[in-house]
Protein backbone atom coordinates (compact mmCIF):
# COMPACT_ATOMS: atom_id res chain seq x y z
CA UNK A 1 0.00 0.00 0.00
CA UNK A 2 1.39 3.34 -1.08
CA UNK A 3 1.10 6.21 1.39
CA UNK A 4 0.35 9.74 0.26
CA UNK A 5 1.09 12.77 2.36
CA UNK A 6 -1.83 15.17 2.51
CA UNK A 7 -2.97 18.17 4.47
CA UNK A 8 -6.31 18.31 6.26
CA UNK A 9 -7.93 20.92 8.45
CA UNK A 10 -9.31 19.87 11.83
CA UNK A 11 -10.75 21.81 14.74
CA UNK A 12 -8.15 22.28 17.52
CA UNK A 13 -10.19 20.43 20.12
CA UNK A 14 -10.65 17.41 17.86
CA UNK A 15 -6.94 17.19 17.08
CA UNK A 16 -6.02 17.48 20.76
CA UNK A 17 -8.47 14.73 21.70
CA UNK A 18 -7.12 12.52 18.90
CA UNK A 19 -3.59 13.03 20.24
CA UNK A 20 -4.70 11.78 23.66
CA UNK A 21 -6.06 8.61 22.08
CA UNK A 22 -3.14 7.74 19.81
CA UNK A 23 0.49 8.67 19.39
CA UNK A 24 -0.01 8.27 15.64
CA UNK A 25 -2.85 10.59 14.59
CA UNK A 26 -2.44 9.62 10.92
CA UNK A 27 -3.09 6.00 11.82
CA UNK A 28 -6.11 6.99 13.91
CA UNK A 29 -7.55 9.06 11.06
CA UNK A 30 -6.87 6.23 8.58
CA UNK A 31 -8.71 3.77 10.81
CA UNK A 32 -11.65 6.15 11.29
CA UNK A 33 -11.89 6.91 7.57
CA UNK A 34 -11.81 3.21 6.67
CA UNK A 35 -14.66 2.56 9.11
CA UNK A 36 -16.64 5.53 7.79
CA UNK A 37 -16.27 4.31 4.19
CA UNK A 38 -17.25 0.76 5.22
CA UNK A 39 -20.38 2.06 6.93
CA UNK A 40 -21.33 4.22 3.91
CA UNK A 41 -20.99 1.20 1.59
CA UNK A 42 -23.26 -0.83 3.84
CA UNK A 43 -25.77 2.03 3.99
CA UNK A 44 -25.74 2.39 0.20
CA UNK A 45 -26.30 -1.35 -0.25
CA UNK A 46 -29.14 -1.34 2.27
CA UNK A 47 -30.82 1.58 0.49
CA UNK A 48 -30.69 -0.29 -2.82
CA UNK A 49 -32.59 -3.34 -1.51
CA UNK A 50 -36.04 -3.59 -3.06
CA UNK A 51 -35.18 -1.22 -5.89
CA UNK A 52 -36.58 -3.66 -8.46
CA UNK A 53 -39.91 -4.18 -6.65
CA UNK A 54 -42.98 -3.14 -8.58
CA UNK A 55 -41.27 -3.26 -11.96
CA UNK A 56 -42.61 -5.50 -14.65
CA UNK A 57 -40.43 -8.02 -16.50
CA UNK A 58 -37.42 -10.08 -15.62
CA UNK A 59 -34.55 -8.26 -13.94
CA UNK A 60 -32.02 -9.63 -16.47
CA UNK A 61 -34.13 -8.21 -19.31
CA UNK A 62 -34.25 -4.81 -17.59
CA UNK A 63 -30.49 -4.78 -17.04
CA UNK A 64 -29.82 -5.69 -20.66
CA UNK A 65 -32.23 -2.99 -21.80
CA UNK A 66 -30.47 -0.39 -19.66
CA UNK A 67 -27.10 -1.51 -21.01
CA UNK A 68 -28.22 -1.24 -24.61
CA UNK A 69 -29.67 2.22 -23.96
CA UNK A 70 -26.29 3.38 -22.72
CA UNK A 71 -24.69 2.24 -25.96
CA UNK A 72 -21.71 0.63 -24.20
CA UNK A 73 -19.91 -2.43 -25.53
CA UNK A 74 -19.45 -4.57 -22.37
CA UNK A 75 -16.46 -6.52 -23.70
CA UNK A 76 -18.11 -7.44 -26.97
CA UNK A 77 -21.00 -9.33 -25.38
CA UNK A 78 -24.35 -9.12 -27.09
CA UNK A 79 -27.41 -8.23 -25.05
Amino acid sequence: MRLVKTSITLPDDLLEEAKTMSKNVSSLITEALREYIRQRKIQKAMESFGGWKGREGESADMVNSLRSEEGRDYAGRTH
